[in-house]
Protein backbone atom coordinates (compact mmCIF):
# COMPACT_ATOMS: atom_id res chain seq x y z
CA UNK A 1 0.00 0.00 0.00
CA UNK A 2 1.09 3.57 -0.73
CA UNK A 3 0.18 6.96 0.67
CA UNK A 4 0.30 9.81 -1.84
CA UNK A 5 0.64 13.20 -0.18
CA UNK A 6 0.14 15.90 -2.78
CA UNK A 7 -0.10 19.68 -2.43
CA UNK A 8 -2.42 21.25 -4.99
CA UNK A 9 -3.50 24.85 -5.66
CA UNK A 10 -7.03 25.55 -4.36
CA UNK A 11 -8.13 26.47 -7.89
CA UNK A 12 -7.44 22.87 -8.97
CA UNK A 13 -8.27 20.83 -5.89
CA UNK A 14 -12.00 20.33 -6.55
CA UNK A 15 -11.32 19.02 -10.08
CA UNK A 16 -8.65 16.61 -8.80
CA UNK A 17 -10.84 15.35 -5.94
CA UNK A 18 -13.87 14.87 -8.22
CA UNK A 19 -11.84 12.92 -10.79
CA UNK A 20 -10.32 10.65 -8.14
CA UNK A 21 -13.67 10.11 -6.43
CA UNK A 22 -15.22 9.18 -9.79
CA UNK A 23 -12.57 6.45 -10.02
CA UNK A 24 -13.58 5.24 -6.51
CA UNK A 25 -10.34 6.48 -4.96
CA UNK A 26 -10.73 7.96 -1.49
CA UNK A 27 -9.20 11.36 -0.80
CA UNK A 28 -8.78 13.36 2.41
CA UNK A 29 -8.29 17.14 2.03
CA UNK A 30 -6.35 19.32 4.47
CA UNK A 31 -6.32 23.09 3.85
CA UNK A 32 -2.94 24.84 3.87
CA UNK A 33 -1.28 28.03 2.59
CA UNK A 34 2.08 28.95 1.16
CA UNK A 35 3.94 29.87 -1.97
CA UNK A 36 5.06 33.13 -3.53
CA UNK A 37 1.65 34.81 -3.52
CA UNK A 38 0.43 33.05 -0.35
CA UNK A 39 -2.45 31.59 -2.29
CA UNK A 40 -4.50 28.79 -0.84
CA UNK A 41 -3.33 25.24 -1.21
CA UNK A 42 -4.77 21.94 -0.16
CA UNK A 43 -2.86 18.87 0.89
CA UNK A 44 -4.49 15.69 -0.35
CA UNK A 45 -3.92 12.37 1.42
CA UNK A 46 -4.59 9.45 -0.93
CA UNK A 47 -4.16 5.84 0.17
CA UNK A 48 -4.00 3.39 -2.73
CA UNK A 49 -2.63 0.05 -3.78
CA UNK A 50 0.79 0.27 -5.40
CA UNK A 51 -0.70 -0.60 -8.81
CA UNK A 52 -2.96 2.49 -8.68
CA UNK A 53 -0.16 5.03 -8.15
CA UNK A 54 0.49 5.73 -11.87
CA UNK A 55 -3.22 6.34 -12.56
CA UNK A 56 -3.56 8.69 -9.57
CA UNK A 57 -0.44 10.62 -10.56
CA UNK A 58 -1.74 10.94 -14.11
CA UNK A 59 -5.02 12.49 -12.88
CA UNK A 60 -3.15 14.94 -10.65
CA UNK A 61 -0.67 15.96 -13.35
CA UNK A 62 -3.43 16.51 -15.93
CA UNK A 63 -5.70 18.57 -13.67
CA UNK A 64 -3.17 20.54 -11.60
CA UNK A 65 -0.82 21.80 -14.30
CA UNK A 66 1.20 25.02 -14.11
CA UNK A 67 -0.39 28.04 -15.77
CA UNK A 68 0.36 31.73 -16.23
CA UNK A 69 -1.39 34.40 -14.13
CA UNK A 70 -1.01 38.14 -13.63
CA UNK A 71 -0.19 39.43 -10.15
CA UNK A 72 0.26 42.97 -8.89
CA UNK A 73 2.98 44.22 -6.58
CA UNK A 74 4.04 47.58 -5.21
CA UNK A 75 7.61 48.82 -5.41
CA UNK A 76 8.63 50.01 -1.95
CA UNK A 77 11.73 51.93 -2.93
CA UNK A 78 12.02 55.71 -3.18
CA UNK A 79 9.24 55.86 -5.78
CA UNK A 80 6.21 53.68 -5.03
CA UNK A 81 4.70 52.19 -8.15
CA UNK A 82 2.07 49.59 -8.73
CA UNK A 83 2.97 47.11 -11.40
CA UNK A 84 1.69 43.89 -12.91
CA UNK A 85 3.88 40.86 -13.43
CA UNK A 86 3.21 37.51 -15.02
CA UNK A 87 3.84 34.52 -12.73
CA UNK A 88 3.34 30.78 -12.87
CA UNK A 89 0.67 29.41 -10.56
CA UNK A 90 -0.83 26.01 -9.99
CA UNK A 91 1.16 22.86 -10.31
CA UNK A 92 1.58 20.32 -7.56
CA UNK A 93 4.10 18.60 -5.34
CA UNK A 94 3.66 14.91 -4.51
CA UNK A 95 5.29 12.44 -2.18
CA UNK A 96 4.63 8.70 -2.50
CA UNK A 97 5.24 6.90 0.78
CA UNK A 98 5.31 3.20 1.68
CA UNK A 99 2.73 2.17 4.25
CA UNK A 100 3.74 -0.68 6.57
CA UNK A 101 0.40 -0.97 8.31
CA UNK A 102 -3.14 0.19 7.55
CA UNK A 103 -6.20 -0.24 9.70
CA UNK A 104 -9.74 0.94 9.04
CA UNK A 105 -12.48 0.72 11.66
Amino acid sequence: MKLIVTIVDDQDVEKVMAALTNQHIGVTRVSSTGGLLSTGNSTLLIGVDETQVPAVMKVISELAALRQAVASYAYTGSMPLASLIEVQVGGFMSFVLDIDHFEQV
